[in-house]
């Protein structure tokens, strides 16, 4: 016997004659009751892959590590505390699943496990990494390490991508534990918050002091309570001032202590407590710590129901006191509780090297003289402490998501400015809120103004010309503001936007036709998300038509063939509406719904909200919630009765346009190759229909989107689009006939196109094309995830046709199509050695299989083989507004980085220390994988002459 499945069973122990089957490849014992693992499993010398998800394990036998031809364990959802140090001995190990366990921590050994290419860790106890998990990481490992306590600056360097954890990882080899935490002191203006953090660092007491604009930064050295060392506090002092508040929430961390300040003369309705608590709460989450301070209390009491506010921010608030700056009462009190509070901070003795730290502080010490430095002089003062590139890069993205700095490494227009001082930053885009003829003309800024409001009007801070363009460039990345008509050199401040609502140009009146489908989804918040509709009208400005007011933005799908329009609107109780009317309003629906709901998670990770399905019977006001229907149909039905009107509703109608996270991929993509076969399976007949070309291209469009969702759950740091042709015979073109012809494929010399992922105009990318040379087997790897990617990009010719107005030159399409058919036959001649599908494999139809997340983790350790500097063609990372990760061309780039914009007046450039070239606009002239580039025998499928 080489397979045994006893998996869902009840099964509670396995007999010790288990060890008899010494042919066993595989053992299936998933979700059985199984607390313990005979000694006799060590004797299963040929297993190779052994599943034990599900069960109620709660240690490892010894024995089990002495399967050395051992590929998969699986020992997700188990009681598992630890992981034994001769985890090392499984060398051939590629697969370890441990999710959703009791793990505190890693053995060093893990680091031996030099195959492995996928390790889940997520749910468990982990707060640290091993040093040695750094010889795992610069392969094609996929990691996953969600919902662990993980300690800074673990979190954020994940986020940023295996490269920066493992730069961090070794960095640690002569790291020492580092003493320093971040206190924020917010509160209403003129509350004493300043003269507080003067009586915290022992300054004396200084009457009629002056209101603090923007914020500043100054050190406080606390004794640490338990240990013999000093604590080194660095304390922002925030300006009260409401001007300043949407700065400033970009600076509020979880990995900081809060002091709000209140004057007691004024009350604590008039101090706004409540608010603060829930702006930090909203901003911060569930762990942010909070210290009330009362303010002249010499002269007051203060009168504030504490007790109720704990009940209103449980775990939140760490004390209350009263001070009296100019006497110094109670200031000694609230030292130590801020010293208590600090040292319990997470990041309060994380390990970090000698030389970052050092780094840090060269650069910071400059920020009272320097406001903002060059990129290369960020790089100077990293190679003064002997940090390599690789080091220096992350130190400035960890210094960045730390609050320290602004850097902006992955924007053209940004990307060789540091920022070392945020008060000169806020203050600069304070000034434009502030500034009287730009709220006079309803948040239309002029660029003209730019200089008058930066030099004249700056109260005397210095904002040299050089600098505007970087400052308006920054109030894009903020969502502040974005430009409007290029030749008019002007921009719109979405948060100074009329209140009145305007006329809605609605193309689907109600009532709508019948051809016309109308999509409503309501968010319920539990407290307002401030600046929410101003966002969502600056990230989705290419939809505007000029619609927007305080509370609501009208929008129009930029791409006329998907014929759809939606409206975003406050509604008078608090509740977000959504809603979009289209032939098939799926794709824009989704689109925006994913962008609303990145922005409440990113930005107000504290703020709770539920999302509801409005009853479409007229009159009727009952809603459903959406997770109910959810569950719903998992469990098979069909209907809902609405519980006001007593009708029965079509689930999969009310959620149509709002299956992203149930979506069945899989499913979907065949229906859509069914339909275009319907459509007489050409582009030439798609022009006979057009309301059915725009169904078909929005809900394919939708589609492809999701599937971008999918494998981006996977790998993050290459592209994930391709297509595969053979070279062609002599000088014969290549075709898909004659390579039918062909009696078998050699596979010696394969070339590997990427694709630029553009929603809508999808298309490979010529110079990231590698020559795959004597790669047999490494194609037989990718076969899984290739026809994965074959069923997806066979709807993109239709597609790109649609949205292109249905004039997509015919060559052009024939040549997409042509590229389309050859891997197609490439794949359906892969060797016999491909790795078949799990014969019970049970992966939803909206995740990769294992065989295909294993495949494209296996396209990825192949591009980093062929391109060692990952330039890719020149092909870029960004992030679309509704939250998912693509990868575009230098085309296309621009849609998303539009770099620094060219104002009226005369500016010098921004100085830089070196030259960075910028993207061509010729794909013909862009840059070549610099490893293996394309060789001139490679099919040009862009370019007809080829």
């Amino acid at each position: 016997m080489t397979e045994l499945d006893v998996r869902s069973n009840r099964l509670s122990s396995l007999p010790k004659e288990i060890g008899e089957l010494r042919k066993l490849e595989e053992l299936y014992l998933d979700d059985n009751q199984l607390q313990t693992l005979p000694s006799e499993i060590g004797k299963l010398s040929e297993l190779r892959e052994l599943d034990l998800d599900g069960n109620k394990l709660s240690h490892l036998p010894a024995e089990l590590f002495r399967l050395r031809n051992l590929e998969q364990l699986d020992l997700r959802n188990n009681r598992l505390t630890e992981i034994p140090p001769d985890i090392g001995k499984l060398a051939n190990l590629r697969r370890l699943y441990l999710s959703n366990n009791h793990i505190s921590e890693l053995p060093p050994e893990v680091g031996q496990l030099t195959k492995l290419d996928k390790l889940e860790l997520d749910g468990n106890q982990i707060r640290e990494l091993p040093r040695e998990m750094v010889q795992l990481l610069g392969r094609s490992i996929s990691l996953s390490v969600s919902r662990n306590p993980l300690a800074d600056p673990l979190p954020d360097l994940l986020t940023r991508g295996l490269d920066a954890l493992a730069a961090y990882l070794r960095s640690l080899e002569d790291a020492v534990p580092h003493y320093e935490a971040k206190v924020l002191i917010v509160g209403e203006g003129a509350v004493g918050k300043s003269s507080l953090l003067a009586s915290l660092r022992g300054e004396p007491f200084v009457l009629n002091r002056d209101t603090t604009h923007g914020l500043e930064i100054h050190p406080l050295v606390l004794p640490h309570p338990d240990l013999d060392l000093p604590m080194t506090v660095r304390a922002w002092d925030f300006g009260g001032q409401e001007v300043y508040r949407i700065t400033h929430q970009f600076f509020f961390s979880r990995r900081a202590l809060y002091i709000l300040v209140w004057n007691a003369r004024r009350g604590q309705e008039q101090g706004e407590v409540e608010g603060w608590l829930g702006r930090i709460r909203l901003r911060v989450g569930l762990d942010a710590r909070a210290i009330l301070v009362s303010t002249h209390c010499d002269e007051r009491n203060p009168e504030i129901d504490f007790e109720q506010l704990k009940q209103v921010f449980p775990n939140m608030l760490a004390g209350q006191f009263s001070v009296d700056n100019q006497s110094s009462s109670g200031i000694a009190e609230l030292r130590d509780q801020v010293a208590q509070e600090a040292a319990a901070l997470p990041q309060m003795g994380r390990m970090l090297s000698p030389r970052w730290i050092a780094a840090r502080d060269d650069i910071l010490s400059r920020y009272q003289s320097e406001p903002q430095i060059s990129w290369a002089d960020f790089v100077k003062a990293c190679s003064r402490q002997h940090l390599n590139e690789e080091e220096t890069t992350t130190l400035a993205e960890l210094l960045h998501d730390l609050g320290h700095i602004i850097y902006y490494g992955d924007d053209e227009g940004l990307k060789d400015i540091v920022v070392l001082n945020p008060e000169w930053l806020t203050k600069a885009i304070a000034f434009v809120l502030e500034d009287p003829v730009t709220r006079a003309s309803n948040g239309v800024l002029d660029h003209a103004r730019l200089r008058l409001i930066w030099q004249e009007h700056a109260r005397g801070v210095s904002y040299p010309t050089r600098h505007h363009p970087y400052f308006l460039r920054l109030m894009e990345k903020f969502d502040i503001s974005y430009r409007l008509d290029d030749h008019e050199k002007k921009s719109l401040i979405a948060q100074l936007v009329p209140h009145s609502r305007p006329v809605l140009p609605w193309i689907f009146k109600t009532p709508a036709p019948p051809s016309t489908r109308i999509v409503t989804l309501i968010c319920k918040l539990q407290e307002p998300a401030p600046g929410l509709i101003a966002w969502m009208t600056v990230r989705h400005h290419n939809a505007s038509v000029g619609k927007h007011w305080r509370n609501g933005v009208f929008l129009r799908h930029p791409t006329a063939a998907y014929a759809s329009e939606a409206l975003i609107e406050l509604q008078q109780d608090g509740r977000l509406m959504l809603q979009v009317r289209a032939p098939s309003p799926d794709l824009f629906f989704n689109v925006l719904r994913d962008s609303m709901e990145h922005l409440l998670r990113r930005r107000w990770p504290g703020l709770q909200y539920e999302f509801l399905i409005p009853c479409p019977t007229p009159g009727c006001g009952g809603e459903f919630p959406l997770n109910g229907l959810l569950r719903r149909r998992e469990r098979g039905k069909t209907v809902r009765d609405c519980l006001n009107c007593d009708v029965d509703h079509d689930i999969s109608i009310l959620l149509t346009g709002f299956t992203s996270s149930q979506a069945e991929i899989r499913a979907q993509l065949e229906a859509l190759h069914d339909e275009l076969g319907a459509i007489s399976g050409g582009i030439e007949r798609l022009e006979g229909g057009i309301k059915r070309v725009e169904v078909f291209a929005t809900q394919s469009a939708d589609s492809l989107r999701r599937v971008m969702k999918v494998v981006s759950t996977e790998v993050i740091d290459c592209p994930r689009m391709f297509t595969l042709a053979p070279p062609p015979r002599n000088t014969e073109p290549l075709s898909p006939s004659g390579l039918v012809r062909q009696r078998r494929i050699t596979f010696q010399l394969i070339y590997l196109t990427l694709w630029c992922e553009h929603p809508g105009e999808w298309h490979p990318w010529q110079p990231a094309t590698y020559e795959l040379k004597q790669e047999r087997e490494w194609v037989a790897r990718l076969a899984p995830y290739a026809n994965f990617v074959l069923k997806t990009l066979r709807l993109v010719v239709p597609i790109v046709a649609a949205v292109s107005g249905v004039t997509l030159p015919k060559q052009q399409a024939e040549d997409l199509s042509k590229r389309i058919e050859l891997m197609k036959v490439i794949t359906e001649r892969l060797p016999a050695e491909v790795e078949r599908q799990e014969r019970f494999d049970g992966t939803p139809n909206n995740e990769l299989t294992k065989a295909e997340g294993q495949a494209l983790r296996s396209l990825r350790a192949l591009l980093f083989k062929y391109d060692e500097n990952r330039a890719f063609g020149d092909l870029r990372r960004v992030q679309a507004p509704s939250g998912e990760l693509l990868w575009v061309c230098p085309h296309h780039y621009h849609e998303y980085d539009p770099g620094l914009p060219q104002l009226p007046e005369p500016t010098q450039a921004i100085p830089i220390a070196e030259s960075r070239e910028a993207p061509s606009a010729n794909a013909n002239d862009a840059p070549v994988p610099t490893l293996r580039p394309a060789v001139p025998e490679v099919p040009d499928f862009q370019n007809p002459a080829s």
